[in-house]
């Protein structure tokens, strides 16, 4: 019976640090970006990382908007040209977001919080469209122009949290503005987001 005394009191021990010393949170998250979402508890805050699929909500117009966006760009100066169709990867984002978390006064589990990082995305699109040039009255078609989007930015967010009492379970939500420095400085974008994450 002595032999066991020691294996029991580390189980006694074990069993309120699983509950109450879970610093660390993996799972799933839906919206921008959509997929995995890891974040380090600390008291009072945190550090996330969220990795996944960007741009999932925005439908085939984000796409002819880049086209529209690239073609500026590129000064041709064509007589006319016309957009043909797209082909594109999956676009993949990064956040990294260092957060300060707060308790919610009279809602046991729920915390709200805020924070900033900064966000890293890329894609590529290939664009099929026709040109007339100025010296010639017929159409040429390009197919397969490859073009490489990458955007890199700041951000801020706000959020809510509520860690269920009797499961090692999260459920979140939370907003963030996205600064663009590259490639197009200063432009704005809204993104959200909600998931759970499993503690431990």
């Amino acid at each position: 019976m002595r032999n066991h005394i020691p294996t029991l009191t580390a189980i006694c021990l074990l069993i309120p640090c699983t509950a109450l010393c879970q610093n660390w949170g993996v799972g799933f998250r839906l919206g921008d970006p959509s997929g995995l979402t890891v974040k380090k508890y600390w008291a009072g805050h945190g550090f996330e990382v969220s990795f996944g699929r960007t741009h999932i909500f925005s439908g085939s117009n984000f796409y002819y908007d880049r086209y529209s966006h690239w073609y500026d760009d590129q000064h041709f100066n064509y007589k006319e040209h016309e957009f043909l169709g797209y082909q594109a990867t999956v676009p993949l984002g990064l956040q990294l977001h260092y957060l300060v978390q707060k308790n919610i006064s009279g809602a046991t589990g729920l915390d709200w919080y805020y924070g900033f990082g900064g966000q890293f995305r890329t894609q590529q699109y290939r664009y099929n469209y026709r040109y007339k040039a100025e010296n010639g009255p017929e159409w040429i078609t390009v197919y397969d122009e490859r073009v490489t989007e990458t955007d890199l930015g700041l951000d801020g967010v706000i959020g809510l949290e509520y860690k269920f009492k009797d499961a090692p379970v999260s459920l979140f939500m939370d907003g963030t503005l996205f600064m663009e420095l590259i490639d197009e400085p200063f432009l704005f974008n809204t993104q959200f987001g909600l998931g759970a994450r499993f503690r431990f």
